[in-house]
């Protein structure tokens, strides 16, 4: 009795840890059957958490119904968190603009599958760096004053002090007031607290044109894309990016409409990355790399 005892407790050990090696691990994007997954979207913080929750929520809900998964909005807010859980799949698919994606691509190794297009209907953007000051005509008449900056922002931080850079002013002949957001950038230029400020030249065209002042703008940059790790299931991978591919609001009035409420950085559609997507945010990476720890 005392050996049929020791061999079914034996067994029963032998039992409970295959079950425990069996359960799948959520950062490799599997599934337990017995009960459905939520995946999770999110955004590079770029606005206000709560704007994020405001524009994106309906753009999760159309992925829950173009998948037929259960889908959640996560929100950020700094970079560093962000790109900290693209990498350790807490974040299933996230959308990110490029220098965000070129440090999760080195981290981790992350996969940009559909790249966001722009109202012209190619997929890249413009950093603009913006004055409220009408006599201020020049980069070089920035020295000294309150210069807004979202840091680790393609093009509210790196571009910016970029183009400042390129015309001879260096970070320490400003004053480099670092906000939590585009728009928190763009609503203190317009309340008179900064002088000048990085942004997306889209959010420019939206809300600061007639108000600010353009002094310089970047060339052509990768626009923000949709990314997921080499470990998320690839038949999803391919399902979502299938669903939004045939999404075309820039011909289709029918398609605009469905994409109504969605952010404008989602609502024009989506293209397949191009060869020379990642050479080129990688590119960006090394400019990251020179303006956060070279010369200040």
């Amino acid at each position: 009795m005392k050996n049929r005892f020791t061999l079914l407790t034996f067994l029963a050990v032998v039992f409970s840890a295959s079950l425990a090696f069996a359960t799948p691990d959520p950062a490799s994007g599997a599934r337990d059957e017995r009960s459905p997954a939520t995946y999770t979207f999110a955004v590079i913080p770029y606005y206000t958490p709560e704007k994020i929750w405001k524009l994106f929520s309906p753009f999760v809900d159309h992925l829950s119904r173009v998948t037929g998964q259960s889908w959640k909005l996560q929100l950020y807010n700094n970079h560093d968190e962000f790109i900290e859980d693209m990498c350790n799949g807490r974040i299933s698919v996230a959308l990110a603009g490029p220098v965000p994606l070129a440090r999760a691509y080195n981290k981790c190794g992350i996969n940009p599958f559909l790249v966001a297009l722009a109202k012209n209907g190619k997929p890249d953007y413009h950093s603009v760096l913006v004055t409220n000051n009408p006599d201020i005509k020049t980069i070089q008449e920035l020295k000294g004053r309150k210069i807004g900056l979202f840091k680790g922002s393609t093009a509210a931080h790196i571009l910016p002090v970029k183009m400042m850079q390129s015309s001879g002013i260096k970070l320490s002949d400003v004053q480099p007031v670092f906000l939590e957001s585009q728009d928190r950038i763009l609503s203190a230029l317009l309340s008179g607290e900064l002088s000048a400020g990085g942004m997306k030249e889209s959010l420019y065209q939206r809300a600061g044109k007639g108000h600010l002042t353009v002094l310089a703008t970047s060339e052509a940059l990768p626009n923000f894309a949709l990314a997921s790790l080499p470990s998320f299931p690839a038949k999803l991978r391919e399902q979502l990016a299938s669903a939004l591919l045939r999404i075309k609001p820039l011909a289709n009035p029918r398609h605009a409409e469905t994409v109504k409420q969605w952010d404008d950085e989602i609502k024009n559609g989506f293209a397949a990355p191009g060869k020379d997507f990642l050479p080129e945010i990688l590119n960006l990476y090394s400019i990251y790399w020179e303006v956060t720890n070279g010369s200040r």
